[in-house]
């Protein structure tokens, strides 16, 4: 016994531990990455073919969403791409483009097959969740409204749409993923932009 104690006291000087301080953002990044890839979508469906070689004014004045800054640069970026010339006030403009949002958001689904959590009589903390199977799926959607008009005369509006989808299952501790868009988005980002690197001689 008299060995014993010097040891454990020992043992108990070695004992240690080490801690990182973590931190969340207000919002994820599955659901901001969600998001933007639907406003991408939407975007790529945008065909003006009367801007090319035009000046174009682009009116985010009736926009209301969360992250607007990223539509308005998108959308920026895509009436330039479409070969118009981008200017800063509307009476330098030969068309003007109005972009406002139906709709900017999340749609959430969870299911699960087993054990639930269960309050415990006389305890604040339930009895842990003991699920066989559960399934997460997020949709980010998107509804752009952009019209066009020369000078107050009449020349297109039309509804953009578009959605990005993510899922995946677990069964016990196997997990299954049969849809991530986020994960496309930023692969096919990449491929688009090594695509553009010079390459080496």
């Amino acid at each position: 016994m008299k060995r014993i104690a010097p040891l454990l006291v020992v043992s108990l000087m070695c004992v240690g531990c080490s801690s990182r301080l973590l931190t969340h953002t207000p919002r994820s990044a599955i659901e901001q990455l969600l998001l933007s890839r639907a406003v991408d979508k939407a975007l790529e469906k945008l065909r003006l073919p009367e801007l090319a070689g035009k000046k174009a004014y682009v009116d985010f004045t009736n926009l209301k969403a969360y992250d607007q800054e990223y539509i308005k640069v998108a959308t920026r970026a895509r009436v330039a791409e479409l070969e118009a010339t981008l200017v800063e006030k509307a009476d330098q403009a030969d068309y003007t483009v109005e972009v406002s949002s139906g709709g900017l958001g999340i749609e959430f689904k969870n299911a699960v097959v087993g054990m639930p959590s269960l309050p415990v009589p006389n305890s604040p903390v339930p009895t842990p969740a003991a699920p066989a199977w559960r399934s997460t799926e997020q949709t980010g959607i998107v509804k752009l409204l952009i019209f066009v008009h020369a000078k107050g005369k009449f020349v297109s509006v039309n509804q953009y749409c578009a959605k990005a989808d993510r899922e995946e299952s677990f069964v016990l501790w196997w997990r299954r993923q049969r849809t991530d868009e986020v994960r496309e988005g930023w692969e096919r980002a990449d491929l688009k932009l090594s695509q553009k690197q010079p390459k080496k001689p």
